[in-house]
Protein backbone atom coordinates (compact mmCIF):
# COMPACT_ATOMS: atom_id res chain seq x y z
CA UNK A 1 0.00 0.00 0.00
CA UNK A 2 3.06 2.32 0.87
CA UNK A 3 4.59 1.72 -2.79
CA UNK A 4 1.56 2.44 -4.31
CA UNK A 5 0.83 5.59 -2.67
CA UNK A 6 4.66 6.46 -2.68
CA UNK A 7 4.35 5.70 -6.54
CA UNK A 8 0.66 7.83 -6.97
CA UNK A 9 2.68 10.79 -5.29
CA UNK A 10 5.69 10.60 -7.57
CA UNK A 11 3.29 10.80 -10.56
CA UNK A 12 1.43 13.62 -9.42
CA UNK A 13 4.32 15.53 -8.44
CA UNK A 14 6.22 14.57 -12.15
CA UNK A 15 2.91 15.69 -14.23
CA UNK A 16 2.75 18.67 -11.98
CA UNK A 17 6.02 19.94 -12.67
CA UNK A 18 5.89 18.75 -16.23
CA UNK A 19 2.51 20.25 -16.42
CA UNK A 20 3.61 23.77 -15.69
CA UNK A 21 2.63 26.80 -18.05
CA UNK A 22 2.88 30.14 -17.95
CA UNK A 23 0.08 32.45 -16.73
CA UNK A 24 -1.77 34.57 -19.29
CA UNK A 25 -0.48 37.72 -18.21
CA UNK A 26 3.23 36.07 -18.02
CA UNK A 27 3.01 34.99 -21.31
CA UNK A 28 1.49 38.62 -22.28
CA UNK A 29 4.40 40.10 -20.92
CA UNK A 30 6.93 38.21 -22.19
CA UNK A 31 5.56 38.21 -25.81
CA UNK A 32 5.59 42.32 -25.59
CA UNK A 33 9.10 42.19 -23.88
CA UNK A 34 10.43 39.89 -26.69
CA UNK A 35 8.82 41.58 -29.58
CA UNK A 36 10.32 45.00 -28.27
CA UNK A 37 13.62 43.22 -27.65
CA UNK A 38 13.83 42.02 -31.18
CA UNK A 39 12.64 44.89 -32.56
CA UNK A 40 15.77 46.87 -31.17
CA UNK A 41 17.51 44.05 -33.22
CA UNK A 42 15.73 44.30 -35.65
CA UNK A 43 16.84 48.38 -36.15
CA UNK A 44 20.33 47.60 -35.25
CA UNK A 45 20.12 49.52 -32.19
CA UNK A 46 22.80 47.54 -30.33
CA UNK A 47 23.40 49.99 -27.45
CA UNK A 48 19.35 49.87 -26.88
CA UNK A 49 19.69 45.62 -26.80
CA UNK A 50 21.97 45.75 -24.05
CA UNK A 51 19.21 47.51 -21.91
CA UNK A 52 16.91 43.99 -21.87
CA UNK A 53 20.06 42.22 -21.24
CA UNK A 54 20.00 40.27 -17.91
CA UNK A 55 22.13 42.43 -15.41
CA UNK A 56 24.37 39.78 -13.47
CA UNK A 57 24.97 37.91 -17.04
CA UNK A 58 27.89 41.04 -17.34
CA UNK A 59 29.51 39.68 -14.48
CA UNK A 60 30.72 37.58 -16.54
CA UNK A 61 31.21 39.05 -19.93
CA UNK A 62 31.60 42.03 -21.36
CA UNK A 63 29.03 44.73 -22.04
CA UNK A 64 30.47 46.59 -24.96
CA UNK A 65 32.25 43.22 -26.73
CA UNK A 66 28.58 41.40 -26.47
CA UNK A 67 27.83 43.27 -29.88
CA UNK A 68 31.03 44.30 -31.12
CA UNK A 69 31.00 40.85 -34.09
CA UNK A 70 27.15 43.88 -35.47
CA UNK A 71 29.46 46.62 -34.91
CA UNK A 72 32.38 45.47 -36.59
CA UNK A 73 30.41 44.01 -39.66
CA UNK A 74 28.94 47.28 -39.87
CA UNK A 75 31.69 48.99 -40.12
CA UNK A 76 33.27 47.32 -42.73
CA UNK A 77 30.14 48.47 -44.88
CA UNK A 78 28.24 45.47 -44.26
CA UNK A 79 24.49 46.24 -43.31
CA UNK A 80 22.59 43.07 -41.79
CA UNK A 81 19.01 43.23 -42.79
CA UNK A 82 16.51 41.27 -40.54
CA UNK A 83 14.17 40.14 -42.37
CA UNK A 84 12.37 38.37 -39.72
CA UNK A 85 12.46 37.66 -35.95
CA UNK A 86 9.29 35.74 -35.01
CA UNK A 87 8.91 34.18 -31.89
CA UNK A 88 7.76 30.51 -32.69
CA UNK A 89 8.04 29.07 -28.51
CA UNK A 90 7.84 29.65 -25.19
CA UNK A 91 8.38 27.43 -22.40
CA UNK A 92 8.26 27.51 -18.72
CA UNK A 93 11.58 26.13 -17.54
CA UNK A 94 12.00 24.64 -13.84
CA UNK A 95 13.58 26.97 -10.81
CA UNK A 96 13.95 26.45 -7.31
CA UNK A 97 13.72 29.79 -6.07
CA UNK A 98 11.75 33.47 -6.98
CA UNK A 99 12.99 34.10 -10.49
CA UNK A 100 11.34 32.56 -13.53
CA UNK A 101 12.62 31.23 -15.63
CA UNK A 102 11.19 31.05 -20.03
CA UNK A 103 12.58 29.47 -23.28
CA UNK A 104 12.09 31.73 -25.79
CA UNK A 105 12.72 30.18 -29.74
CA UNK A 106 12.56 32.27 -32.25
CA UNK A 107 12.58 32.38 -35.89
CA UNK A 108 15.33 34.48 -37.90
CA UNK A 109 16.01 35.14 -41.43
CA UNK A 110 18.90 37.83 -42.02
CA UNK A 111 20.45 39.31 -44.99
CA UNK A 112 23.78 40.78 -45.90
CA UNK A 113 24.13 42.19 -49.01
CA UNK A 114 27.77 42.59 -50.07
CA UNK A 115 27.44 45.69 -52.77
CA UNK A 116 30.87 46.58 -52.67
CA UNK A 117 33.78 45.23 -54.36
CA UNK A 118 35.56 45.18 -51.35
CA UNK A 119 32.49 42.88 -49.87
CA UNK A 120 32.20 41.00 -52.55
CA UNK A 121 36.25 40.02 -52.36
CA UNK A 122 35.91 38.63 -49.05
CA UNK A 123 33.17 36.91 -49.60
CA UNK A 124 35.44 33.70 -49.62
CA UNK A 125 36.33 34.34 -46.23
CA UNK A 126 33.08 35.98 -45.15
CA UNK A 127 30.88 33.07 -45.87
CA UNK A 128 32.40 30.11 -44.13
CA UNK A 129 32.71 32.39 -40.87
CA UNK A 130 28.75 32.50 -41.34
CA UNK A 131 28.67 29.07 -41.65
CA UNK A 132 30.73 28.13 -39.00
CA UNK A 133 28.26 30.50 -36.34
CA UNK A 134 24.73 29.45 -37.77
CA UNK A 135 25.44 26.00 -39.18
CA UNK A 136 25.83 25.41 -43.14
CA UNK A 137 22.64 24.32 -43.83
CA UNK A 138 21.08 27.53 -42.85
CA UNK A 139 23.45 29.71 -45.15
CA UNK A 140 22.84 30.64 -48.96
CA UNK A 141 25.27 32.59 -50.71
CA UNK A 142 23.53 33.91 -53.70
CA UNK A 143 26.50 35.11 -55.62
CA UNK A 144 24.85 36.28 -58.96
CA UNK A 145 23.02 38.79 -56.75
CA UNK A 146 25.92 39.39 -54.09
CA UNK A 147 23.95 38.52 -50.46
CA UNK A 148 24.09 35.86 -47.98
CA UNK A 149 20.64 34.90 -46.52
CA UNK A 150 20.58 33.43 -43.14
CA UNK A 151 17.69 31.58 -41.78
CA UNK A 152 17.67 29.46 -38.76
CA UNK A 153 16.31 29.22 -35.08
CA UNK A 154 17.63 31.00 -32.09
CA UNK A 155 17.05 30.99 -28.58
CA UNK A 156 16.44 33.53 -25.90
CA UNK A 157 15.96 32.89 -21.90
CA UNK A 158 13.52 35.84 -20.65
CA UNK A 159 13.86 35.71 -16.85
CA UNK A 160 11.49 37.68 -14.37
CA UNK A 161 13.79 38.51 -11.14
CA UNK A 162 12.52 40.68 -8.77
CA UNK A 163 15.38 42.93 -8.44
CA UNK A 164 14.38 44.04 -11.93
CA UNK A 165 11.33 45.75 -12.63
CA UNK A 166 10.28 43.82 -15.99
CA UNK A 167 11.49 40.55 -17.52
CA UNK A 168 15.25 40.68 -18.91
CA UNK A 169 17.37 38.26 -21.16
CA UNK A 170 20.06 36.06 -21.68
CA UNK A 171 21.03 35.32 -25.62
CA UNK A 172 21.16 31.44 -25.25
CA UNK A 173 23.81 30.92 -27.30
CA UNK A 174 27.21 29.02 -27.45
CA UNK A 175 29.51 32.11 -27.73
CA UNK A 176 27.87 33.05 -24.04
CA UNK A 177 27.98 29.39 -22.84
CA UNK A 178 30.56 30.05 -19.74
CA UNK A 179 29.13 33.46 -18.98
CA UNK A 180 25.29 31.66 -18.78
CA UNK A 181 27.21 28.83 -16.73
CA UNK A 182 27.98 31.21 -14.10
CA UNK A 183 24.79 33.53 -14.12
CA UNK A 184 21.87 31.11 -14.17
CA UNK A 185 21.49 28.12 -12.25
CA UNK A 186 22.57 24.17 -13.32
CA UNK A 187 18.92 22.99 -13.27
CA UNK A 188 17.63 25.93 -15.53
CA UNK A 189 20.74 26.08 -17.92
CA UNK A 190 20.28 22.26 -18.57
CA UNK A 191 16.78 22.75 -19.19
CA UNK A 192 17.33 24.99 -21.60
CA UNK A 193 19.45 22.77 -23.11
CA UNK A 194 17.46 20.26 -23.50
CA UNK A 195 15.35 22.63 -25.53
CA UNK A 196 17.94 23.44 -28.13
CA UNK A 197 17.59 19.85 -29.64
Amino acid sequence: MKRIILTLVIALTTVGLNGQSLSGSDDKAIEKRTESFLEQIKARKYSNVANYIYPPLFEHTDKKGMFQIFNMLEQAGIKLNFNELNITEKKLLPSDDDVKYVFIKYAMDMTLPLDTDDLKGIAALLVPAIESSFGKENVDYNRSESFVNVKGEKFLLAIEDPKYSEWMFIIYDDSFKSAIQKTIPAKVNQAAASNTK
